[in-house]
């Protein structure tokens, strides 16, 4: 496959240098005649079944070898370069990008200050790869390099990961501008970027696994993605609603899996153990088995971990200790399958189930006072096929997906609901001792995508495609009481259904007017049809809700990118999200108010100017975006003024600007100094019962950012690295006027982490030391019937063994 929209270098490696990975050291037949660059680089990428990445204006005017017989890739490769002009070097497994001669020398600046020369090309490529630099990525469904893309991306790759030693995506939160993330425990977690954010309706930000949509019906239902056998995640700011539909208003989150490579049989082991101050021990194991079955053509991926989480709060009323205690374990296999030179098959399932106790929740102390066990439960199944045909210029896409997710709660209502049914009921206080609530919730959805991606190397690339989806979630509650008096089932039960049926059409079209200008033009019509059934109890009186509606919505998106240099990316942008609309259960007024049945979708635009600089080697790479949000017909809870419930309806405007901004710098060749940052003053534009004219964004902090460190040096001639994380965030707000007299408020966050490492051949060994201030604020405010705050993990300490095979 040839794509050619990459511009830059990374690392130090012109063509004649060894191409070491085995898929380039297997022999391929080549029969390419001598023509045009854009059309030879396309004909070697098919036949040598790699990737090649090179950018117009490089390319213009050339013309490659002729390249005949069989030969190893990197031979292959020489011959078609030969001559021209034209350099080329690898930039990942299978991945090749194609450059101008003189630029790739000017990239080859590696040199510290002292005069030094540069680490063997294997440590150079871990080295740059500490940080938001120029990965291959395909936040826009093509391959491009970080610095081309022309929206606000930040990328960390398998490398950071590791070096961060994060298991899921809220130990990077901070990182990354402009997001945060609320988590309450395994599989909730609400995250917002760029402050959108709301606590009613679907989510605002899109989430995917490879081709798969994580989204729920609920915006706090995060999937909890653990980190393991991750190529790299892409996260995207600002709406994605042309190529990622509904629920992409702030962003999208992409975590890319490893595919299975048929070249080699390969692998790793992890293990780890540590300490949480004032809790338990923790264990954590992790392994990956990827193995050819038939060579060069069919390979089997398998991926695994298990955690078992100790816990840190304790249940006064109880005794029991560390009652948030649990447990995650993930089981994940990928089979790819080269059917032809042009076809392939890539195939996946994964099974996660995680456990625990108690939600992150409690008083400073680290204690609660619940009347007995709890639990909260998730078991997500996913399973998906993807098939691409390379046809040249045109690759045709077909990508279909299932989800089936399961969860159990089992939540103490003791404090909120026992005293209300008391006073209903006509009871001395004090005759319920405990009030459970069970929970069983369902959701299942299985999807459905075809796109044509055409790019010849010429002005003019697309992409366009159909989609379709069908999901269906479900609940069930009931009450468990524990009384001097004996309680019918029924007092307060329920039951709901909702339905989603939905189709889109989609393309993003760009022209290049000039070789380094480029007008891009995206467009998606979705029409989605939902239907309610809900029936409940309410101190014994049955209720039945039912809705259906169809809404509809067209988002487009508008780009303008200039190439000012070789080291300079600038862009413009507007684009438009949204999310679906849906229903509310009007038996909740109980006759006393007037409940709307549905509500309308909401959007937001946002318009934004950024630009994306690096010098030669990307000794100095960011990137900074100033941005406009306008969000319309917010999707808000609405609280009955006296009542104890809540519905949604579509509320005021919030608006504001905002920046995000991230820089990576190398004063010497082994230490990266990492900066990012992210601001907005988005605030509500009118007055309603819910907000005042003024009130700043609910669950968003105005601020977050973080700096890191990292020093790489060889101990006893093993190469290893000392690496120190800060992240901050300014803290959250909820704010009801309508229910609230004050707003309930989180912390300003401070975390700051450590870690140590070092390589023996195929051995490596971490230390590490998790929040080491100790920062135990809150980071989600006690409100509505959540009676505690939420809390970070305190300060944790550990030590971490892996091996590769």
């Amino acid at each position: 496959m040839i794509v050619k929209n990459s511009r830059y270098a990374l690392a130090v490696l012109a063509v004649s240098a060894p191409f070491a990975t085995p898929a380039m050291a297997q022999p391929r037949s080549f029969n390419i005649p001598s023509q045009p660059a854009s059309a030879g680089i396309q004909s070697f990428g098919r036949q040598a079944g790699v990737q090649v990445l090179s950018a117009r204006r490089d390319i213009v005017d050339k013309r490659t070898n002729a390249v005949r017989g069989r030969m190893e890739v990197a031979e292959a490769l020489r011959q078609l370069l030969g001559g021209t002009g034209l350099t080329a070097r690898p930039t990942g497994p299978s991945t090749y990008t194609v450059l101008r001669a003189g630029l790739m020398a000017s990239a080859s600046y590696m040199q510290d200050a002292s005069g030094a020369s540069a680490a063997p090309a294997a440590r150079a490529e871990t080295e740059s790869s500490s940080g938001d630099e120029d990965i291959i990525v395909t936040a826009q469904k093509r391959p491009e390099t970080t610095f081309e893309v022309p929206i606000a991306i930040s990328v960390k790759g398998g490398e950071e990961i590791r070096k961060r030693n994060a298991q899921t995506i809220t130990d990077l939160q901070y990182t990354v501008p402009g997001l945060s993330i609320s988590e309450f425990g395994p599989g909730s977690q609400r995250i917002q970027f760029r402050g959108v954010s709301s606590g009613s309706g679907l989510a605002q930000i899109g989430i995917y696994m490879d081709e798969i949509p994580l989204n729920t019906e609920q915006p706090d239902q995060g999937p909890d993605t653990r980190l393991i056998d991750i190529a790299r995640v892409e996260l995207l700011r600002g709406p994605q609603g042309t190529l990622y539909g509904q629920g992409a208003m702030g962003g999208t989150i992409r975590y890319i899996t490893n595919d299975p490579d048929p070249s080699q049989a390969s692998g790793s082991a992890l293990g780890e153990v540590s300490a949480i101050d004032g809790g338990g021990m923790d264990w954590r194991g992790e392994g990956v088995v990827n193995v050819p079955v038939v060579e060069d053509r069919v390979a089997v991926r398998v991926a695994g971990g298990y955690t078992r989480l100790s816990g840190w709060i304790d249940n006064v009323t109880t005794g029991e200790e560390r009652i948030n205690r649990g447990k995650s374990y993930l089981v994940r296999g990928k089979l790819l399958a080269k059917l032809n030179e042009d076809l392939t098959a890539t195939f996946m399932a994964s099974h996660q189930k995680f456990s625990a106790g108690a939600n992150n929740v409690a008083d400073d102390n680290q204690e609660v006072e619940i009347a007995g066990p709890t639990l909260e439960s998730v078991r997500i199944n996913l399973f998906s096929g993807v098939l691409k045909y390379d046809l040249g210029p045109v690759t045709l896409v077909s990508a279909t997906s299932w989800q089936d997710r399961k969860g159990v709660q089992i939540a103490d209502a003791t404090s909120s609901l026992a005293p209300i049914v008391e006073l209903i009921q006509g009871l001395v206080p004090g005759t319920i001792q405990s009030f459970f609530v069970d929970n069983n919730n369902k959701f299942r959805a299985f999807s459905q995508e075809l796109r044509a991606q055409y790019d010849d190397g010429g002005r003019f690339k697309g992409i366009a495609g159909v989609y379709y989806r069908n999901a269906r979630s479900g609940s069930q509650s009931a009450e468990r009481i524990t009384s001097s008096m004996a309680f019918a089932p029924g007092l307060l039960s329920s039951e709901q259904s909702v339905g989603s049926k939905s189709w889109a059409v989609f393309g993003d079209f760009t022209y290049g007017v000039l070789d380094n200008l480029d007008l891009s033009v995206g467009l998606r019509y979705f029409e989605d049809q939902r239907d309610l059934l809900s029936t409940s109890s309410t101190f014994y009186a049955p209720t039945r809700d039912q809705g259906k509606d169809t809404f509809t919505a067209f988002t487009p998106k508008f780009n303008v990118a200039w190439q000012a240099s070789d080291m300079l990316n600038v862009y413009a942008t507007a684009s438009k999200g949204f999310r679906s609309g849906g229903f509310n259960n009007t038996s909740v007024g109980l006759g006393l108010i007037t409940v709307p049945p549905s509500y309308d979708p909401d959007s937001v635009w946002t318009y934004e100017l950024g630009a994306k600089f690096q010098t030669p080697g990307n000794r100095l790479t960011g990137e900074v975006a100033v941005f406009r949000n306008v969000w319309s017909d917010i999707q808000a809870l609405a609280f009955a003024p006296g009542q104890a419930f809540s519905y949604t309806v579509n509320g005021a405007k919030l608006a504001g600007y905002g920046v995000d901004a991230q820089v990576s710098y190398r004063p010497i060749s082994p230490l990266t100094i990492t900066l990012t940052g992210g601001w907005n003053s988005t605030k509500y534009k009118s007055t309603t019962p819910e907000h005042f004219e003024g009130d700043r964004a609910d669950y968003a902090p105005r601020y977050s950012g973080s700096a890191s460190a990292e020093y790489r040096f060889d101990l006893a001639s093993m190469p290893s690295f000392a690496r120190i994380d800060y992240q901050f965030a300014d803290g959250i707000q909820v704010f009801f006027r309508n229910f609230q007299t004050v707003p309930a408020r989180a912390d300003t966050q401070h975390f700051l982490n450590f870690n140590l490492g070092t390589d023996v051949d195929n051995w490596s060994l971490q230390l590490f030391v998790k929040n080491i201030l100790n920062d135990y604020s809150v980071t989600y405010p006690a409100f509505g019937s959540l009676p505690y705050p939420g809390r970070p993990i305190p300060r944790t300490f550990g030590a971490q063994v892996q091996t590769r095979f």
